[in-house]
């Protein structure tokens, strides 16, 4: 595995469409490491092997990639019968973000904003369908705050610093249709999150917890580490539990973001009051990070 100080961007070489069958039938599958069950939208699993130094993730009729943990550079087949587009999305969205921990990064899935001024960043994680892309995005369009990651949010420890560094990884913010009407997105929801550059550093993490019945608007709950680090194991990006070294080092990166400020949310979900939830977590937020804050005075709302 590569040491996360040493980082560079990984290189993708994306081959022409290829029988899966025949890639396999070119080296063997090798040791089956795990099976992902298929995700909103998908029809197959995907297996996750290793074959003596090399590792391929393989999905029926969507394509299969292969990579090695001495180097940031993946191979991409995409399947003959499958849709190249789609196998894209797949690869950078999915895989990718699960094979980084090869490389020196971890992957959490989780959507962040920047405070302008400084190099501060505000991460907010759950389960799925939580609202991080549409709190993150909503907070991204306010006065002093940038959106820096939808989704998948890669970070690494650094000794150096004694803090969770926050490390660039091409994503797209994407919407669901009620979050593209209440924004009156023009491009469908979906638009390329661009890095704004220089070193960012994790200083406050939220885990999203939405409701629809009554109760408080927001209520923020501080989390002992001991307490977020099973939440945020759950929203880690993993390619599989199967290799010890892999295992370990995800582990003890973990353990060291759970000791970032960790609150968790619990929020009414209401575009109703979407204006009022976004004050309250600005103003929570910035109690939390004493620098380069936004003022009340300069909010935009949304």
């Amino acid at each position: 595995m590569l040491d996360a100080e040493s980082w560079s961007e990984p290189e993708i070489e994306w081959s022409a469409p290829g029988d899966l069958a025949a890639i396999a039938e070119s080296s063997g599958p090798g040791e089956l490491l795990a099976v992902w069950p298929p995700a909103p939208f998908e029809s197959a699993p995907t297996h996750c092997y290793r074959l003596d130094d090399e590792y391929s993730i393989v999905q029926a009729g969507v394509g299969t990639v292969r990579f090695r943990a001495d180097a940031p550079r993946i191979v991409a087949f995409p399947s003959a019968s499958g849709n190249p587009d789609w196998f894209r999305d797949v690869v950078t969205r999915c895989w990718l973000p699960a094979i980084y921990p090869f490389w020196g990064r971890q992957v959490l899935h989780a959507s962040a904003v920047a405070i302008a001024g400084g190099d501060n960043v505000v991460a907010l994680t759950g389960p799925t369908h939580t609202g991080k892309s549409t709190t993150a995005y909503a907070l991204g369009r306010r006065v002093g705050w940038r959106l820096v990651a939808d989704d998948s949010l890669a970070f690494a420890w650094s000794p150096a610093e004694r803090s969770i560094r926050i490390h660039p990884l091409q994503n797209e913010a994407r919407l669901r249709p009620a979050s593209v009407e209440y924004f009156r997105h023009e491009a469908g929801g979906r638009e390329l999150v661009q890095w704004p550059g220089g070193r960012l550093t994790l200083r406050v993490l939220l885990v999203l917890d939405g409701h629809d019945g009554p109760g408080p608007l927001a209520a923020f709950t501080r989390l002992a580490a001991a307490e977020s680090l099973p939440l945020l194991l759950q929203q880690a990006f993993a390619l599989s539990f199967a290799v010890p070294e892999y295992n370990r080092q995800l582990l003890m990166n973990y353990a060291q973001l759970a000791a970032v400020p960790t609150f968790r949310l619990r929020y009414r979900r209401s575009f109703d009051a979407a204006a009022l939830l976004y004050d309250a977590i600005e103003d929570h937020v910035t109690t939390q990070v004493p620098v380069s804050s936004t003022p009340p005075a300069t909010r935009g709302h949304v």
